[in-house]
């Protein structure tokens, strides 16, 4: 066997790659009704709570054929770009807009609200991406919370990545960046570096490491 062949998982890797991708294209034909009612919905009005419904209702499909439909269902209702992605058992999406890079994974029972979730990224099981820190006004006391409004902040989290379980990100993350299990990120954190605590503080830059 040739060393290229070796490098890529011999002469199987093809064939491996071909199913993979004849997978990613079926599970899409599957969804292809429920991620166009979705699109058709968002052209006429807010489609939120549709795609709310469809997300909640696949993450509840448990093993490797939830994550194809769960690839297939957000590739199109999300215009992602790349099958390459997974969503793990559990993790719903609450709103239409967000995005997931090449390679990017998302553990079981997390929450996303409205996130750009860049290439590479790993986050662990328990995870929620909170549209920012005005998701709901609070100012007057004169009328419930539920009554005043709310201002929903796109979150990225930066290439390559890793937040680990049960962290709360209300703030982007930079690329390269490692967020401590348990974590509450309430500011935005800087490439490269490791944050951890409640709030969230810079422990170290993975550049000077160790």
């Amino acid at each position: 066997m040739e060393p290229e062949q070796i490098r890529n998982g011999g002469s199987s890797a093809p064939l491996r790659n071909c199913a993979k991708q004849s997978c990613n294209i079926i599970s899409a034909l599957l969804m292809l009704p429920f991620s166009c009612l979705v699109l058709l919905v968002e052209r006429f009005g807010k489609a939120d709570g549709l795609f709310r419904f469809f997300s909640q209702s696949l993450s509840l499909v448990p093993g490797l054929p939830g994550i194809l439909l769960r690839r297939g269902f957000y590739r199109i209702a999300l215009r992602l770009d790349t099958f390459d992605f997974t969503v793990d058992f559990g993790t719903i999406f609450a709103m239409l807009g967000s995005r997931l890079g090449k390679g990017a994974y998302i553990g079981s029972h997390c929450t996303i609200g409205l996130a750009d979730i860049e290439a590479d990224v790993l986050i662990g099981s328990g995870v929620h991406l909170v549209a920012g820190k005005k998701v709901h006004h609070f100012e007057s006391l004169a009328q419930p919370i539920r009554f005043q409004g709310r201002t929903d902040e796109r979150i990225v989290v930066g290439r390559g990545s890793w937040i680990g379980n049960g962290a709360v990100i209300m703030a982007s993350v930079g690329e390269e960046c490692v967020i401590g299990a348990g974590s509450v990120v309430t500011k935005a954190c800087e490439p490269f570096g490791v944050y951890a605590g409640n709030p969230a503080s810079k422990i170290r830059d993975r550049r000077t490491y160790p």
